[in-house]
């Protein structure tokens, strides 16, 4: 199970700040739940996006009640692979606009604070498939006029560089990517912090 988690901001000139990112593919890990279980009560997020669950929806309705979430949307795996949840507070009204296999999309409003996006993405895990997430992407752009934050496990990188050990990525993957990006306005926020978070203990500040 991969999760990505974020609280977020609003600043004084009235744009949206994700302030805060951590994630964790906790794929065959004992202790998952209490992981998160102690996590969210420390960094109280908003909202929590979950990929590769294997897990049903009667399995993401329990872990949303252990985690004092309040709703909920999960789309279940085929088959051994996939699933996808986000589990979200009602202090914000949240109105899901579309979903399938790879996402789930949002809308976020209140008195208070402008409306914003939110999309959790899932990318194909087949490179031969992976610019079945990038028209997906873009078929969701053309309808992007608030501002807009798409979280996820795409399944691509942007660079050689954001690639750790291994054989060199294919260039062709990164230029789609970043074609995509491109094509659909968006920009790859600085990650602040570990690139990965099993560099230093979740206990500690960072």
């Amino acid at each position: 199970m991969c999760w990505q988690i974020f609280i977020p901001g609003i600043n004084t000139n009235g744009t949206v700040d994700f302030r805060t990112w951590l994630e964790r593919n906790l794929s065959g890990k004992p202790g998952k739940v209490q992981f998160l279980k102690h996590l969210t009560p420390v960094e109280k997020p908003s909202f929590v996006f979950l990929s590769e669950t294997i897990s049903s929806y009667k399995k993401m309705e329990v872990l949303c009640k252990k985690l004092e979430f309040d709703s909920f949307l999960a789309v279940e795996p085929q088959g051994k692979n996939g699933g996808i949840a986000m589990f979200w507070k009602t202090g914000d009204k949240v109105d899901l606009q579309s979903f399938s296999r790879l996402h789930i999309d949002v809308i976020v409003s209140s008195n208070v604070k402008p409306d914003w996006r939110l999309t959790g993405i899932y990318g194909e895990p087949a490179r031969a498939n992976r610019h079945k997430t990038w028209d997906l992407i873009r078929n969701l752009a053309r309808g992007a006029n608030l501002p807009w934050c798409l979280v996820g496990d795409f399944n691509n990188v942007i660079s050689q560089a954001d690639k750790k050990g291994g054989s060199q990525y294919p260039n062709y993957l990164i230029d789609g990517f970043n074609s995509c990006l491109q094509d659909s306005h968006l920009h790859d926020l600085e990650l602040v912090g570990h690139q990965y978070i099993w560099e230093k203990r979740w206990n500690t500040e960072h």
